[in-house]
């Protein structure tokens, strides 16, 4: 008697494993798209965290924090109480405030809120690999050596910026006169400084860094490092476009979401704004003063 062999043959085999891998292929888009939801809203909620901050912290001073401190801090050290982070704030207080005298421990100590998991967790990249030096003005930094000094002081990094406006400038330009965003260098502006209103007025976004840039300065230089404005800050509107490519050079506001970019406003609300928004409304967005009526958008 002759027993049949019950089984696969190869070409059944092969169909199948087909079948499989063209199932897997249509389901990849809508995993990937799942996933990329699943961090723009924890983006979001990290850009919400980041405003509640900055509202206890004006709520308690009068005052929002200086952008930066040439030599010493920027506004991410300024609002870590306010982040349940007291622990790194009372080190930082410890060696005067000053990013270049703090051991490198504290200085490069990253901080979860501050990454975009869109774009990179704390883990990958956690502190600057280039760009962080006390040469900046002519001048000497106190507590480190004078200039030249070309050391890099490796620190924490973020993916955020506040709005300096739309002057691409913190300070006053002659070419472009005095700035008019959200935060000012080493001046503490109170919410009433923000006469637009604080829901059309953007305090902190994402900032664009380019994939190939990721701890380099200028890009992407230590958040905490108060020498440099890029380091911290941004600037939109006609001269600052915002982007999504993640090849793009530009110094602005910009993401790694799908065409848009996140921001938290002065009211505390978090808004995806398209990247490609009207240049004349992101220049209203950006400037705190400039007493235009801003349009629907």
């Amino acid at each position: 008697m002759r027993l049949l062999r019950r089984g696969f043959t190869l070409i059944e085999l092969l169909v199948v494993i087909a079948i499989i891998s063209i199932l897997m292929g249509l389901m990849m888009p809508a995993v990937q798209k799942a996933r990329e939801a699943a961090n723009r809203l924890s983006c979001a909620n990290n850009l919400k965290q980041i405003g509640l901050a900055l509202h206890n912290y004006e709520s308690v001073l009068q005052k929002l924090p200086p952008n930066r401190m040439n030599c010493s801090n920027t506004w991410f050290v300024h609002i870590l109480p306010f982040i349940e982070q007291d622990n790194l704030y009372y080190q930082w207080q410890s060696f005067g405030m000053n990013y270049f005298a703090l051991p490198e421990n504290i200085r490069a100590t990253p901080v979860r809120i501050f990454f975009c998991p869109s774009r990179r967790t704390p883990q990958m990249v956690p502190y600057s690999l280039s760009g962080d030096m006390p040469m900046g003005y002519g001048y000497r930094c106190q507590g480190v050596p004078p200039i030249p000094d070309r050391t890099h002081y490796p620190g924490g990094l973020s993916d955020y910026a506040s709005n300096v406006g739309t002057t691409g400038s913190d300070m006053y330009d002659p070419s472009y006169g005095p700035p008019n965003g959200a935060f000012e260098y080493g001046r503490s502006l109170p919410f009433s400084a923000i006469r637009d209103g604080l829901s059309n007025t953007f305090l902190v976004g994402e900032k664009q860094v380019p994939d190939d840039r990721l701890g380099v300065g200028w890009w992407d230089c230590s958040a905490y490092d108060g020498n440099y404005l890029p380091c911290c800050s941004r600037s939109a509107g006609f001269h600052f476009p915002l982007t999504t490519n993640p090849r793009s050079q530009a110094v602005g506001f910009g993401s790694s979401h799908l065409v848009v970019v996140q921001f938290v406003l002065g009211d505390g609300s978090v808004r995806a704004i398209p990247a490609h928004l009207s240049p004349s409304i992101l220049h209203m967005l950006a400037a705190r003063n400039d007493g235009q009526i801003l349009p629907d958008f």
